[in-house]
């Protein structure tokens, strides 16, 4: 089976959240299990930064030419193997050689140019494909930026005979990000209008992305059980409800849960923790956790560090979803419990001034990073007692699925995939409706725990570190879908 996943980040070479992990991890388990897989990508500037620090050698495959509103749009395809997978990268310094990936870095505005890059990056991807000469049985694409490449195998290419058994399947990281645009760049596209409808890329009067991949594709899956059935529902279904239970209806939705790495993300592995604190550990040397703990908190600014005061940790970006809201209005009261608190994210301009003034009342209790830094996220995970993760909505989720792993017990709300993978008082705490007063109590409980009970402490990070999220699940449920369309 020929596998082509289509993203538009993952790692090592691009990361701004999840989707990066995922397709990542994803193309290396399958490849493991003998599935002709390859990745594509467009080639960001962090992208060629990564290659090199990578020392990778990366290959010129072909030049060509897309037309875009009439005007010749000229980009190259580069190859690259990384863990035994090839990835193939999209180049076109005009659209991708910038700072952010789909945002300027200052400003925090998204790119206004974002249709038309993503526009090239789905016909190059479909042209990509033909010039290597790797005919897919299932082209897999991830998130809005892709959402296109469904709707122009059906349209544009539907006589192609190199696509002519292709299937497709669209997979949703998070619906709240569906890739709108005016009217009037329709256009750009280079669809017929027969296809701005209702039952196609029409959405109240705009273009929509994300509903193109999902209206388009054989299958669309999203990254849990409950969050497949959350998005049905007007809470959650950003209103692409109807879409959504439409697919349901005729069997084409499909929740499947996202896997953890554990070549990358297990203590008694991480690279990181060994090349920065000669530290290793797992369920049965736990002590060493709070060596991780100590050291962590020195080097970070904490004078006299205290092994008994419990540490918060939180890796996020820093937007409402993640409930920094609520975060905010607890602040002063969960510092009155005496506690350390780290948070390692990047987002809204607000949330980023309020914790720098968090930071300035609190000096001794927090550390704050702004940005996103791979080794230190392991450092957080290795080194807080508790992680914290209140969000809004959570399709999936993949830190409380790290913190479970590294023992570090994760406070989290009943919604999406934290909902299928917390346990409540065996493997964390999780409280139920979104507000400051349950958060507040589910906070007290794991940190009054942590201060009185050592022996059931340690109990429940056991029950944490004995939890099994690994990828081999998640594969074996999207081969059984790979299987199921290769028979249609």
């Amino acid at each position: 089976m020929k596998v082509l996943l289509v993203a538009s980040e993952a790692v090592p070479f691009a990361k701004v959240g999840g989707l990066a992990d995922v397709v990542g991890a994803q193309g290396k388990i399958m490849q493991e299990q003998g599935i002709d897989v390859r990745i594509v990508i467009p080639k960001y500037r962090v992208v060629g930064e990564n290659i090199e620090k990578l020392g990778l050698k990366v290959k010129h495959n072909f030049d060509f030419s897309i037309t875009i509103d009439t005007r010749e749009e000229k980009g190259c395809v580069e190859e690259v193997e990384y863990a035994g997978v090839t990835y193939y990268l999209i180049d076109r310094p005009e659209y991708f050689w910038r700072d952010g990936i789909y945002n300027d870095t200052q400003s925090k505005q998204d790119y206004p140019d974002n249709l038309r890059r993503f526009i090239f990056f789905s016909r190059a991807v479909i042209e990509c494909a033909k010039g290597v000469g790797f005919q897919p049985d299932i082209i897999h694409a991830h998130d809005w930026q892709t959402g296109l490449i469904p709707v122009y195998l059906r349209t544009d290419y539907k006589a192609d005979s190199f696509y002519r058994l292709t299937k497709c399947i669209f997979t949703i990281h998070n619906l709240a990000y569906q890739g709108i645009f005016p009217v009037e760049m329709f256009t750009l596209t280079g669809l017929d209008w027969k296809y701005f409808t209702i039952h196609g890329l029409e959405y109240y009067g705009h273009l929509n992305l994300m509903k193109g991949g999902i209206v388009y594709s054989d299958i669309t899956t999203t990254v849990s059980e409950t969050y497949a059935k959350e998005i049905q529902s007007p809470e959650f279904g950003n209103g692409l409800e109807g879409v959504m239970s439409d697919k349901a209806m005729y069997g084409n939705l499909f929740g499947i849960f996202n896997g953890v790495d554990y070549t990358e993300w297990h203590p008694s592995v991480d690279i990181y923790l060994k090349e920065h604190y000669a530290i290793n550990y797992d369920i049965d040397t736990l002590d060493k956790k709070q060596q991780i703990k100590l050291k962590y908190l020195t080097e970070n600014g904490i004078k006299k560090p205290d092994a008994s005061k419990p540490l918060i940790g939180i890796i996020s970006r820093l937007v409402d979803q993640k409930g920094w809201d609520i975060i905010l209005e607890i602040i002063d009261q969960l510092f009155k419990e005496d506690i350390y608190f780290t948070v390692l994210g990047t987002g809204k301009y607000e949330y980023e001034n309020r914790l720098k003034a968090v930071k300035n009342s609190y000096p001794d209790k927090m550390i704050i990073d702004i940005g996103f830094d791979i080794p230190k996220s392991h450092y957080i995970e290795a080194a807080a007692d508790i992680y914290l993760m209140p969000s809004r909505f959570e399709p999936c989720g993949l830190n409380q699925l790290y913190s479970l792993s590294y023992g570090t017990i994760p406070v989290v709300r009943n919604t999406g995939g934290l909902a299928d993978t917390v346990k409540d008082g065996k493997t964390g705490f999780v409280f139920k409706n979104y507000n400051p007063e349950e958060l507040m109590i589910a906070l007290k409980k794991a940190i009054d725990l942590f201060k009185s009970s050592p022996d059931k402490w340690r109990k429940l990070m056991e029950n944490a570190m004995k939890e099994d999220w690994s990828w081999k699940k998640a594969i074996q449920s999207y081969n059984g879908i790979y299987d199921k369309l290769m028979l249609k």
